[in-house]
């Protein structure tokens, strides 16, 4: 029944953290956030738990709850923001930035309240997607690659001719993914092939 959504910025500069509790039905303004230009807004939400969740922008800041997200607080000591977030557990988190100059894979083992950069560095190729099946698998996306890593994102290896926009794991060997279509991968991400989809009208 309990859920939480996050807004693009507004014509008055403000972007939301929005709450439900009855299943989506209505839906109440949790946290107000005031970004310091307009192209600055949430991309992402992300829950460890019931009650440990995190939100995060395309700059400063990260922001944190405890407590289902009834309340929202400031963590983090990083001005680079976050382009999309993996929560592993309420301790550890993986975050990427597609920026030239302080792109890459940051991971943080507090819960958010300080993060290290473990892969990039900047430069062209750096990731706008991520995502974690657990703590050791999972990929990125950048605008000209996606990678795959098996030791939670400290090295990464080229997936040569695959994109994706939204991926899922079923183990570790089986996912699907979306981009012109869907794909599944049956040994883990290294190979991937095209299911059929019924004729939509």
């Amino acid at each position: 029944l309990t859920g939480c959504a996050v807004t693009n910025t507004n014509s008055s500069l403000e972007g939301y953290i929005l709450r439900t509790s009855n299943g989506g039905d209505n839906w109440s303004i949790v946290y107000t956030y005031k970004p310091v230009a307009s192209s600055i807004s949430f991309n992402k939400i992300a829950f460890a738990d019931t009650n440990t969740g995190f939100a995060t922008v395309n700059y400063y800041p990260c922001f944190k709850t405890t407590n289902a997200g009834l309340n929202w607080f400031i963590v983090g000591n990083s001005d680079w923001g976050a382009a999309d977030l993996a929560v592993i557990n309420k301790d550890t988190l993986l975050s990427v930035n597609s920026s030239g100059l302080g792109g890459g894979v940051y991971r943080s083992t507090n819960g958010g309240t300080s993060w290290q950069i473990i892969w990039g560095g900047g430069g062209n190729g750096m990731p706008s997607r991520i995502y974690m099946f657990d703590k050791n698998l999972g990929f990125t996306m950048s605008s000209s690659y996606m990678r795959r890593t098996t030791n939670g994102g400290f090295n990464w290896t080229i997936i040569a001719g695959e994109s994706f926009l939204g991926m899922q794991f079923l183990d570790s060997i089986t996912g699907w993914k979306t981009f012109d279509g869907i794909k599944k991968t049956t040994n883990g991400g290294l190979n991937w092939f095209t299911q059929q989809l019924p004729n939509l009208p």
